[in-house]
């Protein structure tokens, strides 16, 4: 197994000087943020939009890094996790990434929130600045919330509004995919 996810071929197409269209870019994303707790598991950011509306003029690679948690306030990202499932007999006593929940921790700059709670197979609960569309491209995820959990299959969305959650992978290695824009937190 690798250290970081699957590489993802992307395609950019665009416009050439004549107006015709043409690919840009055809090659693995190299935005990827692989996950030391999930052997194989991480996150490919695809692409990045530093602002919304966008410049469609050009040939700027807006995929390529630094990588973020959180979508720039006035834009937006497409990012993909894969995860993998806790394995056989796993304790989270010996896992040196995993962590009990926590009070929660608000970056002031962000808003993003963060209440620990990280084990295998749990992204631990955390919060973005930002509305998030969220689908189950293959395998099997839940979406955990506070004293609630749905479970989610390939074809199924998931609308995001600034909440605290976590995912889990209980069974299968998993591929999800999500564009996140950013928002403000209701004053």
């Amino acid at each position: 197994m690798t250290n970081g996810p699957k590489p993802m071929r992307r395609v950019v197409v665009g416009s050439d000087a004549r107006g015709r269209s043409c690919v840009l870019y055809d090659s693995d994303a190299s935005n990827v943020r692989p996950d030391p707790a999930r052997p194989g598991g991480g996150m490919t950011e695809l692409w990045h939009l530093p602002e919304i509306p966008v410049r469609l003029a050009g040939g700027r690679d807006s995929g390529e890094p630094p990588f973020n948690l959180h979508p720039p306030q006035h834009g937006a990202f497409l990012r993909f996790v894969q995860s993998f499932p806790a394995p056989p007999g796993y304790d989270p006593a010996d896992d040196l990434h995993a962590h009990p929940p926590k009070a929660p921790v608000e970056d002031p700059e962000t808003g993003r929130g963060d209440r620990g709670g990280r084990q295998a197979g749990l992204s631990g609960m955390h919060k973005t600045r930002s509305v998030d569309y969220g689908f189950v491209a293959r395998g099997v995820r839940s979406l955990v919330l506070d004293g609630d959990e749905r479970v989610m299959v390939p074809g199924d969305f998931c609308v995001q509004l600034g909440n605290y959650h976590a995912w889990a992978n209980r069974s299968d290695e998993s591929l999800m995919g999500y564009v996140m824009i950013g928002a403000d937190f209701d004053a």
